[in-house]
């Protein structure tokens, strides 16, 4: 006797249930992977603020404590802040620093990926757009930015330190650990920070880690900035909470 195997053809309606189970896993699967990616260039980013605080830091040792200066507010990436860099760029100061591989714990990176920020390489809508924006508050009682201005050259370790603000009426020493001095940039900080220049319109709309931006700060460690409260204008914190919201 012989028998005869026939292949059962799919119904319609399994075919619809298969796809639409792949069609599940995917909408579950694909946002994992974009935050898995974005947590990634966030990561690196941080890293090379890392590396630039570290560039700074070896930077003073050589210049008599004295932070690089002066500089501009916005900070070019390698490829158009011309190389050498220009004359107002931070990265003409600390280049060299970078070049190191004390400064590179897989080896010598090089300026050129670590001056830089993955996730603003993806978002940014011009080439010839700034990467990084400096604090440039005066520091008292010098009277002048940390990063210096004009013919002023930046201040030294021992001044930053020495740095007060007028908050409620009253003197305060400015905690160094809470005050950024360089980070990344999109339109959301020139907003807050009431900047109307004219690369402004290139830059990315929002955070470039879209939930947060990376800071180096004052004491030369790394973390999501904050603005604080106690250091902006009625307006500012406005403008920070319509953000927010």
């Amino acid at each position: 006797m012989t028998h005869t195997h026939r292949r059962r053809a799919f119904s319609l309606i399994e075919v619809i249930v298969v796809i639409g189970i792949i069609a599940m896993f995917l909408v579950l699967l694909v946002p994992f992977v974009l935050r898995t990616r974005e947590a990634k260039r966030a990561e690196l980013c941080a890293g090379n603020l890392k590396r630039i605080g570290a560039g700074i830091l070896a930077y003073t040792k050589e210049h008599e404590n004295r932070l690089p200066g002066p500089l501009a507010t916005a900070q070019y990436p390698v490829r158009t802040a011309g190389n050498p860099a220009r004359s107002d760029q931070l990265l003409k100061y600390i280049a060299r620093y970078l070049d190191t591989p004390a400064n590179s714990p897989g080896g010598p990176a090089g300026a050129k990926t670590i001056f830089s920020c993955p996730g603003w390489e993806q978002a940014s809508r011009e080439d010839d757009a700034p990467v990084f924006i400096l604090n440039t508050d005066p520091v008292l009682p010098a009277g002048q930015p940390a990063w210096g201005a004009g013919d002023k050259p930046g201040l030294t370790l021992e001044e930053l330190k020495g740095w007060k603000r007028q908050i409620a009426g009253k003197d305060e020493t400015v905690d160094l650990a809470k005050m950024w001095a360089l980070t990344d940039l999109d339109q959301g900080v020139t907003r807050i920070l009431n900047i109307n220049e004219k690369w402004v319109p290139g830059i990315p709309l929002k955070p470039v880690h879209v939930e947060h931006r990376n800071a180096l700060y004052f004491d030369w460690h790394v973390e999501k900035l904050t603005l604080h409260r106690a250091y902006l204008g009625p307006s500012s914190i406005e403008e920070l909470e319509k953000e927010q919201n």
